[in-house]
């Protein structure tokens, strides 16, 4: 750790040095002195590194803090190949790994994410950016948790990659693996937990494969405001394709100005087609937004900007929105209870039409009456700094409705008529058709005219409680921030 951390320029410059100097201080909460200048930094990154490993999560630490200013670069990706190995020496208390070494990396590479999966119970979707070799990936899975009725990731991983190497002829090698994980699984008291694991993985392979999955991928966007400069947001992600749970994976988390998201948005759906090239699913791109956000048109927002001809998101995924303020108050009961209804018992679900000069009290009175209702049609455009709009959202949020509609800019008659139609399907899946078909109506009309068609300007919410992303790596001190 210490030869790579010698290397990085962040180290070799003082201001950035400070920096990071006081972010683990207060990472780790406790005193870390820079060096004085008659010291060699390799005698003070020893001890800068001797403290970060007397404290629990301290080398995790020190990595997130050396990233919030060294950002993306081939030196993180070595910290971190060093940080599994160190989480795997200590989770096999100190056992000598190497003799796998050499085994692991001559795993064909294709295989790699289909062992790590099963491995997981598909809690690992997605491999890091360090994970080059069966060795590397091995490393990273040492590192995860398990419950005490299952074989610890990186034990069942060993499993399979001997499972593969007998399929290639390598009888010896895999052997080789299975006394090594033998000697752990005994030594740990999990004989049981290995024989339960066996028998699952042999029933697997007798059963019929499973057909391609309808369950579609997602992709998360966040925005969140700064909290400093109002121009700011922090842009975290999350990716989501395992069809047999909700597992899905944080993406780096930047500080970009608002007139960059869509070019940055744009970043994150080509990076997401890169890795989901093989996908089967169809995509979903929710949008978590803050107040201030809900009424820009993200949905029409362009893909392939450089191209001759970009094309709006909608032409390609089912676009909806979501609020960040629903993730950050505590008005889950309500929501959790109108979602069940509405996915359960979609027939007996409702739509509520806001009125026009109803206070927002009587309107959350009648929502409270009703617990059929499940979606809302509003009557002020979210977003703007009307006090009535944001009490009658406020409303809706605190009585636990999953839906709203509304049309963002000037009134159109045709709106009345949309949502009518939009809302005759009760059911979640119909909802979201028939938004589709008044979009794609739009879209028809091309550049020119979609403007004047009712579809380009509808806007739905759509909050699923039972798809809360999980945590961002946007760090309390700042996140990767991204200037222009």
């Amino acid at each position: 750790m210490v030869d790579v951390l010698q290397e990085a320029e962040t180290i070799r410059r003082p201001a950035s040095m400070e920096m990071v100097v006081q972010a683990v201080a207060s990472e780790l909460r406790t005193p870390v002195e820079p060096p004085r200048q008659d010291q060699p930094l390799r005698v003070w990154l020893l001890r800068l590194v001797g403290i970060c490993a007397d404290v629990d999560e301290g080398l995790q630490g020190l990595a997130r803090c050396l990233g919030y200013v060294e950002q993306q670069s081939v030196l993180m990706d070595d910290l971190a190949r060093l940080l599994d190995e160190w989480e795997a020496a200590v989770f096999f208390r100190f056992t000598d790994l190497h003799p796998l070494r050499s085994v692991l990396q001559k795993l064909p590479s294709d295989a790699l994410l289909t062992l790590a999966r099963r491995a997981s119970r598909s809690r690992t979707q997605e491999l890091e950016a360090w994970c080059k070799t069966g060795w590397d990936v091995f490393l990273r899975l040492a590192g995860d948790n398990s419950t005490e009725e299952e074989l610890p990731p990186c034990l069942a991983y060993l499993d399979l990659a001997a499972d593969l190497l007998v399929e290639e002829g390598r009888h010896g090698e895999a052997e080789e693996l299975r006394r090594w994980a033998r000697r752990q699984v005994q030594a740990r008291g999990l004989l049981d937990v290995q024989a339960d694991w066996v028998a699952t993985k042999q029933r697997a392979r007798t059963s019929q494969p499973a057909a391609p999955s309808l369950q579609p991928a997602y992709l998360l966007i966040q925005c969140e405001p700064d909290g400093v400069d109002p121009d700011r947001y922090y842009l975290s992600h999350w990716r989501q394709a395992d069809a047999d749970g909700w597992h899905p994976v944080p993406g780096e988390t930047l500080n970009v100005r608002r007139g960059d998201l869509e070019v940055e948005v744009e970043r994150l759906v080509e990076q997401a087609e890169a890795r989901w090239a093989e996908l089967r699913q169809p995509v979903v791109i929710e949008f978590i937004l803050p107040w201030e956000l809900l009424k820009e048109p993200v949905e029409w927002w362009n893909k392939e900007t450089d191209a001759r001809h970009p094309t709006p998101l909608v032409m390609y995924y089912t676009v909806v929105l979501r609020s960040l303020d629903r993730l950050r108050k505590p008005w889950y009961r309500p929501w959790n209870n109108r979602w069940r209804h509405l996915r359960d018992k979609p027939a007996e679900s409702r739509s509520h039409w806001s009125k026009p000069g109803q206070s927002a009290f009587h309107l959350e009175r009648e929502l409270q009456e009703d617990d059929q209702i499940v979606c809302l049609v509003l009557n002020e455009v979210p977003g703007s700094d009307s006090e009535a709009a944001q009490d009658e959202f406020t409303a809706a949020l605190r009585a636990g409705v999953p839906a709203m509609l509304w049309q963002r800019g000037e009134p159109d008659p045709g709106f009345r008529e949309a949502a009518a139609d939009i809302l005759q399907e009760r059911s979640l899946a119909g909802l979201l058709e028939r938004t589709r078909v008044w979009r794609r109506q739009a879209l028809s009309l091309g550049r020119e005219d979609w403007d004047g068609h009712i579809g380009r300007h509808l806007a739905v919410l759509l909050d699923d409680p039972e798809r809360i992303p999980g945590p961002s790596s946007r760090p309390d001190t700042g996140g990767t921030d991204r200037r222009r």
